[in-house]
Order: C-alpha cells, then sequence, then structure tokens
C-alpha cells in the first residue's frame, strides 16, 4: 500500500485538489470523539466525491466516506487512511419527486420541502446527519423510514462512475441497508414528496420535535444519539432499547467521560472527556445487563469506524 504522503501526491496529479493530513476527526463527530486522519477530503461538488472514491478505490488506499458525523464513533487512534467528508449539495423537484444530493443536510431536504408544498417527510424532523448516511442506516422516526420514500439512487461506481439501483434493490429494513454491507457511497438519491397542506406538515413537525425535545439530550449535547436499535421480544414484538435499559439498571452508568444520558437510558454522552474506548466499554455492560435480565441481545445502531476500516 502506498503511504499517505505518497498517496497524496497521486491523488494531487489525478484531480488537482489538494488533500490535508493528519486532521483530528473530534470536530467531525456529533461524539466529539476520534484520533486524526492520515489524509482528510471534503467533497464539496457530486465530481469531487467520484473522484476520491475512484482515486481510492483505483489505487487499493483505504478509504472512509462520511457525512455529518451524527451517528458515528471514531476511533481513538484515528483512521489509517483517507476520511472522505461528502458536503456534495443540491436540491431540485419535479411532479412529487425530489433530487438530492447526498450530502445535502436531512433539515434542508425538509426545509426544501415545505417550500415547495410537498409533504411526507414530516417524520425526519429533528433528525440530523445528511441524505447520504441516512439512507445507509435507513433512518426514521414515528413508525416511518427514508427507504419507504425512495424513488431511485445514484451510487458511486468505484471506477468514477454511477449506477442507478431503484427501492427494492437496497434491501432497506429497521435501521439498515444492503448499503451498510456493500460500502456503496450514495451520490444521489430521488425521494417521494406528495403536494399538501402546508400548516398540517408544519403542525404535524412542531409535535414531532416536541416528543424529541422531552425524551432526547439537549441539541448540541455530545452524543450520537438512540445507541441501539430497538431489538424484537422473543415473541417478536418490537421492544424499546431504552426501556430494557433502564429496567436493567443502565441509569446512571459511566465508563471515563462516557455516561449513560439520565433522561433516556438509550443515549450515551461524552460529559466532556470520553474516549471511544470509554464509550464502546460502556456500551459493552449495557448489553450485558440487557442480556442477563432478559435474554435480549442488543445491536448498536451508533457505528464504530475501526482505525482500520475501509470502504474498499
Amino acid at each position: 500500500m502506498k503511504t499517505a504522503q505518497d498517496f497524496g501526491s497521486v491523488f494531487l496529479e489525478a484531480t488537482g485538489l489538494p488533500l490535508r493530513e493528519k486532521v483530528g476527526l473530534d470536530p467531525f463527530s456529533s461524539f466529539k470523539i476520534g484520533g486524526p486522519a492520515d489524509l482528510f477530503f471534503e467533497a464539496q461538488t457530486e465530481d469531487d466525491l467520484k473522484q476520491a472514491v475512484a482515486v481510492a478505490a483505483r489505487e487499493r488506499f483505504p478509504f472512509y466516506v462520511i457525512g455529518g458525523g451524527t451517528n458515528i464513533l471514531f476511533d481513538d487512534e484515528g483512521y489509517h487512511g483517507l476520511i472522505i467528508r461528502n458536503r456534495a449539495g443540491g436540491l431540485a423537484d419535479c411532479e412529487g419527486l425530489v433530487t438530492v444530493a447526498s450530502g445535502t443536510g436531512l433539515s434542508s431536504l425538509l426545509q426544501y420541502s415545505l417550500t415547495r408544498g410537498l409533504v411526507g417527510l414530516e417524520f425526519t424532523a429533528g433528525i440530523p446527519g445528511t441524505v447520504g448516511g441516512a439512507l445507509a442506516g435507513n433512518a426514521g422516526a414515528f413508525g416511518r423510514s427514508i427507504g419507504d420514500l425512495l424513488e431511485e439512487a445514484v451510487l458511486v461506481d468505484p471506477a468514477g462512475g454511477e449506477r442507478r439501483l431503484a427501492r427494492q434493490d437496497l434491501g432497506f429494513g429497521y435501521r439498515t441497508s444492503s448499503l451498510q454491507k456493500s460500502h456503496a457511497v450514495v451520490l444521489r438519491a430521488v425521494i417521494e414528496a406528495a403536494p399538501g397542506d402546508r400548516k398540517i406538515s408544519e403542525a404535524r413537525i412542531k409535535d414531532y420535535l416536541e416528543k424529541r425535545r422531552t425524551k432526547h439530550p439537549p441539541w448540541g449535547t455530545a452524543c450520537a444519539g438512540s445507541y441501539f436499535k430497538n431489538p424484537c421480544s422473543p415473541a417478536g414484538e418490537k421492544v424499546a432499547a431504552g426501556r430494557l435499559l433502564e429496567q436493567a439498571g443502565a441509569k446512571g452508568l459511566a465508563v471515563g467521560g462516557a455516561a449513560v444520558y439520565e433522561g433516556h437510558c438509550n443515549f450515551i454522552v461524552n460529559t466532556g472527556s470520553a474516549r471511544a474506548r470509554d464509550v464502546l466499554q460502556l456500551a459493552e455492560e449495557m448489553k450485558k445487563r440487557v442480556f442477563g435480565m432478559s435474554g435480549i441481545r442488543l445491536e448498536e445502531e451508533v457505528i464504530h469506524v475501526p482505525a482500520t476500516a475501509s470502504m474498499l
């Protein structure tokens, strides 16, 4: 494998775009945790994103694409390779379909839909992150998920081209999709949004945001949202992970600077000095307690990105 310096030279020659070296990842994660990446690149356009992926794939250089960093736990060692931050944004609509670049924030997609008199995306209110990340994890709330509204996704081909897939090709499930296993990079998406009453839509958004406010940590708290997926009971019924954790005695648990949020046990917060190892150790203890009480194994919703992870 090429050294970071050698790859940086190849990247610059191929794209005309420079890479940054030894960039701390903590500012790019809502957890505010993470060591330095060997190399770092912000893709401002779709062409930037395609070129970055193509060069890294061609050179077999480890890379990982991030969006808003709201569902990620970076490693204390940082990342041994290239972190590509997707900032490629853009929105357009036609006949009830919104075409959105993957680096666009979900909040921007919702606001755009409202201004165009389109409804159906109200459940995304308060969900942070970008459209690309939301599709990979099939983000959702209040019984709806982003995958439900996907008409088509355009993926980045490793050679720098584009590949189109329909909703049924992406294996959407509860907080998951085939994108998580294939590590495919979303370039843009076509989302269904029907014309409707803006006042009704705004009232629904207000209600959803209020429900979030009463349960979630205050905006700006260093955490990555719900840490575990809601599991199924032995009888096949969906069970709230937060309730299981509270019953198992998770409230008040802490390891180093990582602590279970007092208001809802399915949130791990960085109290100011947490390391990734603190979060991981605390999460394991939480899982152990739930399994010991109920026999249910919790599965992480937050993604830990090891220092040696790669989307190759």
